[in-house]
């Protein structure tokens, strides 16, 4: 993947309007939309919030570490194995669990991320907020998108 060159400030500006979007197909749904199976292959619209704070969560634990000048204890490129390991636990989450893991999680990251001076925003860090913000935004974005299409 071409390194990503762009400022910082386009890249926080990018992380907006994907989750605008991304919340934009979410919001307004009816609690039982919200909680009914097969808006990403059997998950609800709920499973894929906890979902995305979780990954929310584990980026802002991975800038920290790289901040802080430690190194991860794990490789998170496989993130099929991860999403198999927490599925039964992030599933198990009420919907009001669900949702303020999914804000509170990115109220952390954007939180992170805007208080980074330029220089700290290395190859690291532009390849987790990638990963976990706004391409993984738009890729919820558009199946839950075409989920209510076909409700």
């Amino acid at each position: 993947m071409p390194r990503d060159t762009r400022e910082p400030q386009e890249i926080l500006e990018h992380v907006i309007s994907s989750r605008v979007a991304l919340t934009s197909v979410i919001y307004g749904l009816s609690e039982a939309e919200l909680t009914r199976e097969g808006a990403t292959g059997e998950w609800s619209v709920k499973d894929v919030m906890a979902h995305l704070g979780r990954w929310g969560e584990i980026c802002f634990d991975e800038l920290q570490k790289n901040l802080r000048g430690e190194r991860s204890t794990e490789d998170y490129r496989d993130a099929l194995t991860y999403n198999d390991r927490w599925e039964a636990e992030l599933q198990a989450l009420s919907l009001q669990e669900a949702i303020e893991l999914f804000e509170t999680a990115h109220y952390h990251v954007f939180g992170l991320l805007s208080s980074l001076a330029p220089e700290q925003w290395n190859g690291y860090v532009r390849a987790w907020v990638r990963g976990s913000t706004w391409q993984h935004f738009e890729e919820h974005t558009e199946q839950i998108r075409a989920w209510r299409l076909n409700m």
